[in-house]
């Protein structure tokens, strides 16, 4: 699995800083995720959920990182995702999320003891920052929900402060990574497409063919909107009206980047449009800008943040190869991650 900056403490410090906890409201409400098993009420909240390199991380701090992975998901796709299964075997997509945030959290941890081991610290200012957002998340918190695991203020700021430190070594491994990238590398076009179908499909997905007839139709339809497309100042328009799929409607691109059956249309320069027949159907592309000194410059950033994230991993790698990781197979269990869940 691909990791990346995202790991570290921008995405989880602006998550966690936006909004405490997720779905927690004063007078009533579901509350987050409480642990299920048969651990003891008064004994599980003080027990370590994971220890690298001797370094632990509480069962608080854990349903830190865990109400932050939860608002990510409710955010993007609504709190009834919690209801799908990802597999034939009926795995949950909660249970997913829970490996997917241990796996962040060993990631965090890893980075951090390697960050201790060159001296690494934060400075006065970023101790501040530090002690900022943890103000900050204290104020929006709803104290029902930190009761409910026993969250005190040191829990978030040795989440914040983690993440800070974490951040630090990583800018610090990729500062002389090369950052050189021309203007050809990062080329990027600006290219529209309107699709219509050659077969039937039903509810179930099923496809069946055209007709002789509905053929015929659909293919002077093709050409007619074609010579509309040569001539029009508006091809998002005319493409978003007549459309039957909106996967490629409009996008920026660069050379490699199209599948292979529609690569052709990379060629096309501004205000060109051509048609291609492929076999799902009869696709029309436009060029709506083949130069923009935006895009590029955003691409770059793009390219320079892969550079820096494979750089990274690779002594990553390293370091997690040689870390000492210890779950609590037990108590990581127990926590439910069951979105209906009261206190």
């Amino acid at each position: 699995m691909r990791r990346n900056k995202k790991w570290i403490a921008v995405g989880l410090v602006m998550l966690m800083a936006a909004a405490g906890f997720p779905g927690c409201k004063k007078g009533g409400g579901k509350l987050p995720p409480a642990p299920t098993g048969a651990l003891n009420n008064e004994s599980y909240m003080g027990d370590a959920a994971v220890t690298v390199n001797g370094d632990s991380v509480s069962y608080r701090e854990a349903m830190l990182y865990l109400q932050t992975a939860r608002q990510e998901y409710e955010g993007a796709y609504g709190s009834e995702i919690w209801q799908y299964t990802l597999n034939a075997d009926g795995s949950s997509l909660g249970e997913w999320v829970k490996d997917q945030t241990l796996e962040k959290i060993v990631y965090i941890k890893v980075v951090c003891s390697e960050a201790k081991k060159r001296g690494i610290e934060l400075d006065s200012e970023e101790r501040s920052i530090v002690a900022q957002r943890t103000e900050d998340y204290m104020k929006k918190a709803e104290y029902s929900a930190l009761s409910l695991y026993g969250i005190a203020r040191k829990d978030v700021e040795n989440v914040y402060t983690d993440n800070a430190l974490a951040q630090k070594l990583y800018d610090t491994v990729t500062l002389n990574v090369d950052t050189d990238i021309t203007d050809a590398e990062a080329e990027q076009k600006h290219i529209q497409s309107m699709m219509l179908k050659n077969y039937h499909e039903d509810e179930l997905g099923n496809r069946s063919a055209l007709t002789v007839l509905e053929l015929i139709a659909t293919l002077d339809r093709f050409d007619a909107l074609f010579e509309e497309a040569k001539t029009t100042k508006d091809f998002y328009s005319l493409a978003f009206a007549n459309t039957e799929d909106k996967t490629l409607l409009d996008q920026w691109v660069g050379e490699g980047e199209l599948p292979e059956e529609f690569a052709a249309a990379y060629g096309l320069k501004t205000g060109e449009a051509m048609q291609i027949k492929a076999e799902n159907g009869y696709y029309i592309f436009y060029c709506a800008s083949d130069y923009d000194e935006e895009a590029i410059r955003a691409k770059k950033e793009e390219l320079i943040a892969l550079r820096q994230e494979k750089a990274f991993d690779e002594v990553y790698d390293t370091w997690r190869a040689e870390a000492t990781v210890e779950i609590n197979e037990e108590l990581w269990k127990a926590i439910g991650f069951d979105m209906d869940a009261k206190g």
